[in-house]
C-alpha cells in the first residue's frame, strides 16, 4: 500500500475486494469521488485495488472502507504493503471458492428446473418444488445480484447486475402468481405457464460468464507477492564486538553494517566492507553469470550471494531500496494498463435502463389498447425483460477466450490473462529480451583454440585437472568450462586437487611443479605465459563480438583459450522473420553489453537494439513506444524484465524463466519455444474474429428478439412471445454463442 503526504492531502492505494465487472469498478469510484474530503479516486480493475487522494482532516480510510462497504464492496486498509497484499489474497481466494460454489449448486438445481418447465415433467406439488428450487438459486446462488443489482439501480447506477436482478425478479414472481392463482389467466382462456427456469438459467449461465473472468484475474498480483520474497525479512547484524545479531529487516539503519552467509539473499543496498564472493544479479541485468564483489563493491537488496560470507554496510533500507522501487514501478504499471472491456460492460449504462424502459413502454402500450388487456400486457413485459437480459453478450467473450485459451494451452502457450488474447492482435511492436529468451540463457563453450605445442597426453592431463579446478572456482564462467572438459575427455577417475584463487585473475593449481591455470589475460602475464599471436588475433574477434574469453595454461605455456557465450535460439530468425511479414517489428532490449548485444541481433535479424538498460530502463523504452501510438508486447524471462512486462500492453514470459516474470506475464510460452510466438498472434486473430461473430449475433438477436417479444406482429399476425418461449430463444441465443466459440478448436491457426 502507496500512502504519501502532502500537508494533510494524502495519496494512497488500497485493495479492493468483490469488484466483478468495469462498472463494478466505475461505482467504487464514484462512491469515493463522493465523499467529503476525497479529491479523486481512480480503480485499477486489473489488480483490483483504489488509489485515493484526499484530504485526511476530513474523510478518513475506515470512513472510505464503511462507505465502499455499504455499497457491496471491501477496501482493505493496512498498515503495511505486504499485509495488505496477503489480506487481498485471503479474500479473493474466498470469493473464488465461494463464486465456485455456488456456480456448481446453480447449474445442479436449474438442470432439472429446466427440464420439468420446459419438456413438461410435471408431478403433484411440482409447481412448489419448482419455486422453492428457483428460490434457492436467485437468494444463495445469486444473492450479489440482488443486493448490488438493486442498491446500484437505486443509486442510479445501473448495471449488469440490475438487469439480472429485476429480469429474474419479475419472471419469478410472475410465476409464483400463476403458481398461487392459475385461474386469473384460465378464466381468460390463457394458460398459467411457470417460467421459474427463466430464472435460474439467466443467474447461471451470468455466475458461469463471472467465475471465468474471475479465475483468469486471479493471479494479478502475484507478481507483486514474489517480489516482495526476493526481500529477506531479517538480516544478521555485525556487533562491534564482532558478534552477530539476528534483527527483523525493518529494523536496520543506514550505515549498519550486516554479514551476508553465502546462499543467502542480500537485505539492502550496500557495499562490501570486508569479504570476496560472487552474486547472482540476474534480477536487475538478466544476465546469469555472476558478478565478483570485492571490498568497495555496491551490492542491491534481492540479489543472491553465492559464494563467500561478505559484510555489507547499509546504504539503503526500506523503500529506498531499487528492490522497492522496482516493486512499485511494478504495481504503477499494472495500474496504468486497464483492461479491454467487454462490450456488454461498456454499454450496460445505457442498455439496462433503455430495456427497462421498453419493458414498462411495452406494458403502457398493450393497457392503452383498452379493454382487458392486462394480461396481456404483463406478459409482453415479462418477455420484454427475459429475451433481453444479455447472457449471449455477457458469454459472447468469455466462451470463446476460454476455448481460446484452451486451445493454447494445447500448442504450450499458456494464457493467464485474457486481455492479451485481445490485443495480441493488434500488436506491432515486441520488445524482447536476450538472455534465456532470444538466447538459451546459460553461457557455454561455443569456440576454443589449442596450441601447437599441445599433443594429445597434454591435453588429457590439463582436460581432468581443468575440470576439477573449475568446479573448485567461483567464478561466473567456471561451470561452462568445466562442464565443456568433462565432455571432452576428462577423466572422472582423477584426483582433486588443491587451489588457489586469485579475485580478478582466475584460479592456480597448488602443490604442483607445473600447475594448471585459467583465468583472465592478466593471470598469464602473472604465470609469466605469453600468449601465441594467433591466440591474440582469433581472442579480438570474439571480444568484438562481446564473448567471454578464458585462457588456460601449464606453468608457463599458454595452452589454450576458450570462448564463453550464450547462443541464439534455434528457432530465433525463423521467428523474428515471421513477426516482420505479420508486420510486427521486434526491437532487442537488453542489459547485457552492446557489443554482444548488437552481435546476437544480427544472427537474429534484428536491426533495432537497446543495450545496458536496467529494469527502470526497459519500462522507460515500453512507455515510449507506448506514447507514440505503438501496441506493444513485451517477451522475457528474467526478474529485470517484470517492470517492463507489466508496462506492456501484451507481456510475454518464456518457460523456464523467472517465478516473478512468468507471474508478471500475461502469456507464457512452456519450453521457450520463440516459434510459438507467431502462433499465439494467430490464435489471438482467430479468438478475436469468433468473439466478434458471437458479439454480432448476440446484438442482431435482441434487435429481433425484443420487438417481437414486445409484440409488434401481435396487430398482424395474431403472434405474442410468452415468457416461456423468451426463456427458451435467450437460452438458445447463450447455446450459439458457446458452439461458435467451440469452432476454435477445428480452425486452423495462422502463424
Amino acid at each position: 500500500m502507496a500512502d504519501k503526504n502532502a500537508g494533510k492531502i494524502k495519496r494512497a492505494t488500497f485493495p479492493v475486494t468483490g469488484m466483478m465487472c468495469a462498472v463494478c469498478a466505475s461505482t467504487v469510484e464514484k462512491t469515493l469521488s463522493a465523499m467529503p474530503g476525497v479529491k479523486e479516486a481512480t480503480v485499477n480493475f486489473a489488480a483490483s485495488s483504489v488509489t485515493v487522494e484526499y484530504d485526511s482532516s476530513s474523510v478518513t480510510a475506515p470512513e472510505m472502507q464503511k462507505e465502499l462497504r455499504q455499497a457491496g464492496y471491501e477496501m482493505i486498509v493496512e498498515n503495511e504493503a505486504k499485509k495488505a497484499v496477503e489480506r487481498q489474497d485471503e479474500e479473493e481466494e474466498r470469493a473464488y471458492r465461494d463464486m465456485k460454489r455456488r456456480v456448481i449448486v446453480s447449474w445442479t438445481l436449474t438442470i432439472p428446473i429446466a427440464a420439468v418447465c420446459m419438456l413438461g415433467f410435471h408431478f403433484p406439488g411440482s409447481n412448489w418444488v419448482l419455486a422453492a428450487m428457483t428460490l434457492v438459486v436467485m437468494t444463495v446462488c445469486g444473492r450479489n445480484f440482488f443486493t448490488k443489482g438493486f442498491r446500484n439501480l437505486w443509486r442510479r447506477t445501473p448495471n449488469m447486475d440490475s438487469l439480472v436482478a429485476v429480469s429474474t425478479s419479475v419472471s419469478f414472481l410472475f410465476s409464483l402468481f400463476n403458481t398461487i392463482w392459475p385461474e386469473f389467466w384460465t378464466e381468460r382462456a390463457i394458460p398459467a405457464n411457470l417460467y421459474y427456469e427463466a430464472s435460474a438459467m439467466i443467474i447461471a449461465f451470468v455466475l458461469t460468464g463471472k467465475l471465468m473472468e474471475t479465475r483468469s484475474r486471479r493471479s494479478t498480483g502475484s507478481a507483486i507477492r514474489a517480489l516482495m520474497s526476493l526481500q529477506p525479512s531479517d538480516a544478521l547484524l555485525l556487533q562491534p564486538d564482532g558478534t552477530t545479531r539476528r534483527v527483523d529487516i525493518s529494523d536496520v539503519r543506514e550505515g549498519d553494517v550486516l554479514l551476508v552467509r553465502p546462499g543467502d539473499r542480500i537485505p539492502v543496498d550496500g557495499v562490501v566492507t570486508e569479504g570476496m564472493s560472487s552474486v547472482d544479479e540476474s534480477m536487475l541485468t538478466g544476465e546469469p553469470i555472476g558478478v565478483e564483489k570485492t571490498e568497495g563493491a555496491s551490492v542491491s537488496a534481492g540479489t543472491l550471494n553465492v559464494s563467500g560470507a561478505i559484510s555489507v554496510e547499509a546504504t539503503g533500507v526500506g523503500a529506498s531500496t531499487q528492490l522497492a522501487r522496482i516493486i512499485e514501478a511494478v504495481r504503477e504499471a499494472q495500474g496504468s494498463k486497464a483492461p479491454v472491456q467487454k462490450l456488454v460492460d461498456r454499454i450496460s449504462g445505457i442498455f439496462v435502463p433503455v430495456v427497462m424502459g421498453l419493458s414498462l413502454a411495452t406494458f403502457c402500450v398493450w393497457i392503452a389498447f383498452g379493454g382487458d388487456m392486462l394480461a396481456m400486457a404483463v406478459l409482453a413485459a415479462v418477455s420484454v425483460l427475459v429475451i433481453a437480459c444479455p447472457c449471449a453478450l455477457g458469454l459472447a467473450t468469455p466462451t470463446a477466450i476460454t476455448v481460446g485459451i484452451g486451445r493454447g494451452a494445447r500448442s504450450g502457450i499458456l494464457v493467464k490473462d485474457a486481455t492479451a488474447l485481445e490485443l495480441l492482435s493488434k500488436v506491432n511492436v515486441l520488445a524482447i529480451d536476450k538472455t534465456g529468451t532470444l538466447t538459451e540463457g546459460k553461457p557455454r563453450v561455443t569456440e576454443y583454440l589449442f596450441s601447437d605445442s599441445a599433443d594429445e597426453a597434454v591435453k588429457r592431463m590439463f582436460l581432468s585437472k581443468a575440470e576439477r579446478l573449475e568446479r573448485q572456482s567461483s567464478h561466473p564462467l567456471a561451470e561452462a568450462i568445466a562442464d565443456w572438459c568433462a565432455a571432452n575427455g576428462a577423466d572422472k577417475a582423477a584426483a582433486s586437487c588443491g587451489s588457489r584463487y586469485l579475485p580478478g585473475k582466475g584460479i592456480v593449481e597448488e602443490g604442483s611443479e607445473l600447475p594448471v591455470w585459467i583465468g583472465s589475460a592478466a593471470l598469464a602475464d602473472e604465470m609469466e605465459a605469453p600468449i601465441p599471436p594467433d591466440m591474440k588475433e582469433t581472442t579480438e574477434g570474439w571480444l568484438k563480438e562481446g564473448a567471454g574469453v578464458v585462457y588456460a595454461g601449464v606453468g608457463k605455456d599458454c595452452l589454450a583459450v576458450f570462448k564463453v557465450s550464450d547462443i541464439l535460439r534455434p528457432d530465433a530468425r525463423k521467428t523474428v522473420a515471421t513477426l516482420s511479414a505479420e508486420g510486427i517489428r521486434t526491437l532487442l532490449l537488453t542489459g547485457d553489453n552492446a557489443a554482444t548485444a548488437r552481435h546476437i541481433a544480427s544472427l537474429a535479424g534484428i536491426t533495432e537494439v537497446k543495450a545496458e538498460v536496467l529494469p527502470d530502463g526497459k519500462e522507460t523504452v515500453v512507455r515510449a513506444l507506448q506514447e507514440k501510438g505503438k501496441i506493444v508486447a513485451m517477451a522475457g524471462d528474467g526478474i529485470n524484465d517484470s517492470q517492463a512486462l507489466a508496462r506492456a500492453d501484451v507481456s510475454i514470459a518464456m518457460g523456464g524463466g523467472s517465478d516473478i516474470a512468468i507471474d508478471t506475464a500475461q502469456l507464457t510460452i512452456v519450453g521457450g519455444r520463440l516459434s510459438e510466438i507467431p502462433k499465439a498472434v494467430g490464435l489471438s486473430r482467430a479468438t478475436l474474429k469468433v468473439i466478434r461473430e458471437n458479439l454480432f449475433w448476440a446484438f442482431i438477436y435482441n434487435v429481433i428478439g425484443i420487438p417481437v417479444a414486445a409484440g409488434v406482429l401481435y396487430p398482424a399476425f395474431g403472434l405474442l412471445l410468452s415468457p416461456m418461449i423468451a426463456s427458451a430463444a435467450m437460452a438458445f441465443s447463450s447455446v450459439c454463442v458457446v458452439i461458435n466459440s467451440l469452432r476454435l478448436n477445428r480452425m486452423r491457426i495462422k502463424t
